[in-house]
């Protein structure tokens, strides 16, 4: 009876810790070492990178390695989609804009990976999903090009591909910008189903044992 008295607990633990989402986890991932070039996001091309998510659950947030020029002034703007036939973006999932003046834009060092936290419009994926980050910007494309952003791009990530798109026209690139996504994963039905069971048994066990004493 001891050891049914300590095992009713941690099922029940096991069954809460279940029921609560896990925090947030990397899920894809594209951020070579090294220095590579870096394309435009302005008011005259939008950059986007499709990824295929390997985690079900809910994409919290999104970084992408983008600097800001010394005039920037307009927000950046992230967009994620669903994908066509194609590969290319579809539906409106999620958006979330970012400010020339976040701290994540001061660093001095190599270019920064900008967290964008999709937390609020969390949205369901499914692992084999394909989906597109959009960035863009109202930021102005004109020489001494002082004022836009810049996203990172640079060897190959496998899961996706990356284009740029002017007007209505999509332009396919040889290798893919960096970003990363997180998730929250999110528990199974059959494994709560598992584990209420499993509790469920456990209290009733314990109750006739209690009646037959």
């Amino acid at each position: 009876m001891c050891a049914l008295s300590r095992a009713i607990p941690l099922v029940g633990w096991l069954l809460f810790a279940a029921i609560v989402q896990a925090g947030p986890v990397i899920d894809q991932q594209h951020t070579p070492a090294g220095n590579f070039p870096a394309f435009a996001v302005a008011n005259d091309r939008t950059q986007i990178q499709t990824f295929t998510v390997g985690i079900t659950g809910a994409v919290t947030r999104i970084d992408v390695q983008v600097s800001s020029e010394l005039l920037t002034v307009e927000n950046l703007v992230l967009s994620l989609w669903s994908t066509d036939a194609a590969g290319l973006p579809e539906a409106l999932l999620a958006t979330e804009s970012v400010a020339p003046t976040d701290p994540a834009f001061t660093s001095t060092g190599p270019r920064p990976l900008v967290p964008l936290d999709l937390t609020a419009g969390a949205v369901e994926v499914t692992s084999g999903e394909l989906l597109a980050i959009e960035l863009n910007s109202n930021a102005a494309n004109n020489p001494p090009f002082n004022e836009r952003y810049l996203w990172e791009i640079g060897g190959q990530y496998d899961r996706g591909t990356a284009y740029t798109q002017i007007g209505s026209s999509f332009f396919k690139q040889s290798e893919d910008f960096h970003f990363r996504t997180f998730v929250t994963s999110v528990p199974e039905p059959g494994t709560l189903v598992l584990l209420s069971t499993g509790l469920g048994g456990l209290l009733a066990y314990g109750w006739r044992r209690r009646r037959a004493v």
